[in-house]
């Protein structure tokens, strides 16, 4: 497999983002927010959100990063023909990388039988 995060599995722009906030659904734990909706181009699209909460632009760079990185990880787990935004909370910038991957597949496990049970 493939583990390389390619540019047509990008979701960017404001509108798609807008359209899975208000459409999707959503999981979330401690360190995270999963919001997910089904997307008729039958491919698997991924966003990263850090708000400004969460501190200066090095720090929420930094958050999405280490999101690229478990999503990078465990893309393969996610169900294709899903628009998907992943989200750093206050709580990730201390987390250390086993609890954070943790709490990453726990998400995806989550959100994938919340769509299987949705069909």
């Amino acid at each position: 497999m493939n583990f390389r995060f390619q540019r047509r599995h990008h979701l960017r722009k404001r509108a798609l983002f807008r359209k899975v906030y208000e459409e999707g659904r959503f999981v979330t734990n401690r360190l995270l927010a999963f919001h997910f909706l089904a997307n008729p181009e039958g491919r698997r699209r991924v966003g990263f959100a850090a708000g400004k909460k969460l501190g200066g632009a090095v720090l929420r760079n930094r958050c999405k990063r280490r999101l690229r990185e478990c999503y990078r990880l465990c893309q393969d787990r996610l169900p294709e023909g899903m628009d998907c935004i992943i989200v750093a909370r206050k709580a990730m910038i201390d987390a250390d990388w086993q609890p954070l991957l943790a709490a990453f597949q726990d998400l995806i496990r989550r959100g994938r039988a919340m769509v299987e049970s949705s069909r």
